[in-house]
Order: structure tokens, then sequence, then C-alpha cells
């Protein structure tokens, strides 16, 4: 028989229950507050036991009798729990509760091995093997710059790992606990809370590795290890009281920069690249990413040969469609990441793609080629993605990230231009307008909707030229070369450089903006 739940299992209910089975009483009493533990009183005896699935089969042990404390007995349940939770049988932890012998000397004693298992840094190495197979070589690197693995450039060399992990190092990682991993990640976030949330994804990703079908034998990782681990929230911020939209994302506590940039904000970045006193090839990639909203590996690793005209090259105004390819874009299982990202460019950006088809000539193949001594390897044949993070961070008066534009594209659209959602996720590349895991969108319906693509892009691009025109007539010294140069100039190297650079120009007779801004210095005619 049972006897009813009680709210809590005490000192007092375990001694009335040594009683009761002393009079030949038999019932259980399940504990609220661990679930899973109960009070058993049996054949005059009275004890613990814990339920727990394993093996994907419920089981039963027995973890103390009624000399145990009600808290000493959760405590054992929870262990046990755990244990199951991993894919390891509790018996000698059990064992251990009602005898004392310790687990290590039982598996001593018994002559067992450990289960076969990989080592930290083979795991790891073995999980990045893996990663540059079926991910992008960004994302190699991203996951090797937080593992510690190896550089994919010289492969002699890793990288740093977080030193949160260093604590794995030398471990097999069939005894890695998913507590430890939870305390490794609390740890991290203690430190600074975006780089845990990072490495939560990242092992994440890597156990699943680990536990897959295919490598459990190897491993002895338990599947699902590590499904629904959170990392500890984020401690509260106070909020002030604002009057715009873009000023809510001021305080983001991710990314300082993470911010929605205002209309006249992103005129002004517009008006400095067009101005002539920024490197041309700089100021292009800032057009480039305005007009086509995409994400900057796309448009730092632009090819021309993934540039196709609507029409004759020689027209001036003939559109451009951008068909950015698969391994330029984020992939998926559950979009169209197979396919090519169509992209229409018009007006003032198509124009942007033709002069840099004229700077490359023949020989580059890339818009934005790598710039390197001969014989230097090199991580990709186009150039760093700090080529274009350094042309916004230097424009004067202009602070904006390079996801920025596609953050006011989707704010400043949706609230001015009267963009809907799915006209936004068309341009955006967020699985071509179409829901997460639509099959129709997916597999059947794979027109690019070229002409309602166009159409959006000249109203955005429309949208920009207004905005642009407002940032002028506020501030006229955009239209000012010379003060544009020294301004950027300023900002890279400081006040001390630009008075040693317009001496030496001075002195060889030549223009301040024609004198290099790097390399060897040119000889006076």
């Amino acid at each position: 028989m049972a006897k009813p739940d009680v709210k809590k299992i005490t000192s007092k209910i375990v001694d009335a229950a040594v009683r009761d089975a002393a009079e030949g009483q038999q019932y259980d009493l399940t504990d609220p507050q661990c679930p899973g533990l109960q009070l058993r009183v049996r054949g005059g005896a009275v004890s613990w036991a814990v339920r727990a699935r394993l093996y994907d089969a419920q089981r039963r042990w027995i973890v103390g009798n009624a000399d145990i404390k009600p808290d000493i007995a959760r405590d054992r349940a929870g262990e046990v729990k755990s244990w199951c939770r991993r894919g390891q049988d509790p018996e000698k932890l059990v064992t251990e509760f009602m005898t004392g012998i310790p687990v290590s000397h039982q598996v001593r004693v018994g002559g067992q091995r450990p289960p076969p298992s990989w080592c930290w840094l083979r795991a790891v190495d073995k999980f990045l093997e893996h990663i540059a197979e079926c991910r992008t070589s960004a994302t190699y690197d991203d996951y090797a710059g937080t593992l510690g693995g190896k550089q994919r450039l010289k492969p002699s060399d890793r990288h740093a790992v977080v030193q949160e992990l260093n604590r794995f190092s030398g471990r097999q990682v069939a005894s890695i606990s998913r507590e430890e991993i939870a305390e490794c990640l609390a740890d991290v976030c203690k430190r600074k809370h975006p780089v845990g949330e990072h490495l939560k994804r990242v092992l994440g990703s890597m156990w699943s590795f680990l536990g897959s079908d295919a490598l459990r034998r190897e491993t002895s990782v338990p599947a699902n290890l590590l499904p629904r681990l959170k990392t500890p929230e984020r401690p509260n911020i106070v909020i002030p009281q604002t009057s715009t939209i873009s000023s809510l994302f001021e305080n983001d506590r991710e990314d300082l920069r993470r911010d929605v940039p205002t209309p006249l904000a992103m005129g002004r970045a517009i008006a400095i690249a067009r101005s002539g006193g920024m490197r041309e090839s700089a100021a292009l990639s800032v057009l480039l990413l305005a007009g086509s909203l995409q994400r900057w590996r796309a448009v730092i690793g632009a090819h021309r040969g993934d540039f196709h005209l609507m029409g004759d090259w020689s027209e001036e105004t003939a559109d451009i469609v951008w068909a950015i390819p698969p391994y330029m874009r984020k992939r998926s299982n559950r979009r169209r990441a197979h396919l090519d990202h169509d992209v229409v460019l018009v007006d003032w950006t198509a124009q942007t793609v033709r002069r840099l088809d004229v700077l490359a000539g023949d020989q580059q193949d890339y818009y934005f080629p790598v710039r390197t001594s001969a014989g230097k390897a090199t991580k990709n044949p186009h150039a760093d993605p700090g080529f274009i993070n350094h042309a916004l961070q230097y424009m004067p008066g202009v602070d904006m990230s390079c996801h920025g534009w596609r953050r006011g594209f989707a704010s400043h659209g949706q609230r001015e231009l009267g963009f809907l959602l799915p006209d936004i996720k068309l341009i955006l590349d967020h699985s071509e307008g179409a829901p997460s895991g639509d099959v129709t969108a997916g597999n059947y319906a794979l027109d690019p909707m070229i002409a309602k693509k166009r159409e959006i892009m000249l109203q955005w691009t429309g949208w920009l030229e207004t905005q642009v025109q407002a940032a002028i007539r506020s501030d006229p010294l955009l239209l000012d070369t010379e003060a544009v140069g020294e301004a950027i100039f300023r900002a890279r190297c400081g006040d001390e450089r630009w008075d040693k650079r317009v001496a030496r120009t001075l002195k060889h007779g030549v223009g301040v903006l024609e004198y290099p801004f790097a390399g060897k210095r040119k000889k006076a005619a």
C-alpha cells in the first residue's frame, strides 16, 4: 500500500516509518524535493531507493537504510541520476554508498579497464577535421581559436585555447561529465558572458560529434549529453528611458557596436566613401556592402565570375545579378543553402561593381585580392575581414559595424519603406524569405524572384541616396576630399604622423593626399 505524498520527508517521518515497519506495514513515500527518490517500507525494514532511466530502461537502486538522513539520501540520489544521464551504470557507486568501498578500489580489484576513449587534444583535432570537411574555413578558424586547434596555414602551431578549458587537458573525454562542462561555462561567463555563450555552442557541437553513433565505440561519450545545458543568466542592467528606436540598441551587452545605425549615419558613411578622401578599394567595399546588404564575408570574397549583367556590359544603367555561391553563405540543412543566393544590384551599386572590375584588370579574379609578398602563404586569396572593418572604423563621425547595414535595412526598411518580413528575409539570405523547414520553398519553389528583389533594391538605394543628401546638408565638409582624407588619416595614424606627413609632402612638392599612406616612400623626382 502507498501512503499519501507528504510535503517533505523529515527525520521524524523516517522514525515513524521504522515503527510502521516493525508492525508489518508496507508502503512507499515519494520525496517531493528529489524526483525519483522514495522511502520504502518493506519486510520489516526501511530503505531509501532511487528510480532512474539507464539505457532506455527504468531501474531502481537502494542508496541507504533508515540510518541515512534525508538530505544525504537526496545527495546520493542526485549522484546516481547524474551517472545515468551520462550513460554510466551507477552500480559501483551504489556499492560505495552501502559498503564504503571506493569505486576506484572496486575497479582495481575487479581488474576492469576503463572504457576506450580519446584524450582531450585528440578529440579536438578529430572534431576540427570534421569541421574542415563540412563547414566553411571561417567556421574552422572560429572553432579552432576557441578550442586551441591547429592553425590552417601552419598546422605545427596551435591557436590559444580559452583558458578555462585547460582543466580538461590530458583528460579522456569519456570522463568529462556534464556537470564539469557546466562549471567550466560558468567560470567563462563570470569572466565574459558572451564568450561563455559562444563556448557553449562550440562544445555542444563537439560533444554531438563525439557522441555520434559512428564514434561512440571509440570515444565512449554518451549521446545527447549536453542538450538543454544552460549558461548562467546575465546580470540585470538598468536601461535608461529613450525616445528613439535606435537608442534602444546602444546598451547591448553582447556587442557594444551591435546597433541599428541612424539614417543620417548610413548616409554619412556613403558620402565619405564617395568623397575621394579614402583609398578607393576600401571605399568601394563599403559601397558594395551598403548597396547589396550581404554579409561581410561574401563582400570581401567577391569573385568577378559571380557577377552577371542583366543586359550589355556597355550599358552603364544595366543591373547586375550577384550569384553568391553556397560556400559564401551560412550553411543549413533546412534551407536552400546548397544553391546560389541571387542579389540584384541596381543604380550606384551596379556602378560600384563596374569600377571594381576595371580596377581588377585582367590579372585578378577577386575584387578585393589579398595583399602580400610573393610566396607568402595566406588563409584566403581575398583580403582579410579587417580590410572592410577598418574602412568603416576610421570614417570620421561614423560608428558602425559591417552587420549594421543589415540591421539598418531590416529596421528602417520595415518602418519607413513598408517592407514585410518575408521581403527582408529574401534580401538578407534568411531562408530566401521562406519559413525554416518549409518543404515547398526548400525543394520545389526555387524561383530566385529576381523581379521582386530588384524592386526592393531600387527602393532601398533610392532611400539611401536621400540620406546621403541629408548628411551632406548637415555637414558640407563631406564634399571636401582633403578634409575627409585628413580626418581619416588622423584617425588611423594620429596627429603626430599627420604633421610629419605634411612636412614631408611639402618638401617633395606634392599634395598631402598624393603621398602614399603606407609602404616605401616615393623618391622625389
